[in-house]
């Protein structure tokens, strides 16, 4: 029974980590979104093209930790091994080619 209730914290402090990533991906997503909507001359286009870095960056770190963090859940799932890897292997191989 402890051993279950650590488990559940730890898969709660790895979500809240997450989800946390996500939000600062957000945050970065929505000052590119308001900097798009200034008249063209007030856009810093180097601010714009180092947010816009930094929200891909984000989001690939995001996706690593994700994968890292659930993919051994992913594989007690209750489907065939080579179903997984078959439906895998090509979103593992492009998923971080943004």
């Amino acid at each position: 029974m402890l051993e279950l209730e650590k488990n559940k914290n730890k898969d709660d402090r790895d979500n809240k980590n997450l989800i946390f990533r996500l939000n600062r991906v957000i945050g970065q997503l929505e000052g590119l979104k308001k900097e798009l909507n200034k008249d063209p001359l007030d856009q810093d286009c180097v601010q714009t093209f180092n947010q816009l870095k930094a929200s891909i960056n984000g989001l690939k770190s995001f996706g690593e930790a994700y994968m890292s963090e659930h993919l051994e859940d992913c594989l007690k799932q209750n489907v065939e091994i080579d179903e997984i890897l078959t439906k895998l292997k090509p979103v593992m191989s492009s998923v971080f080619k943004l």
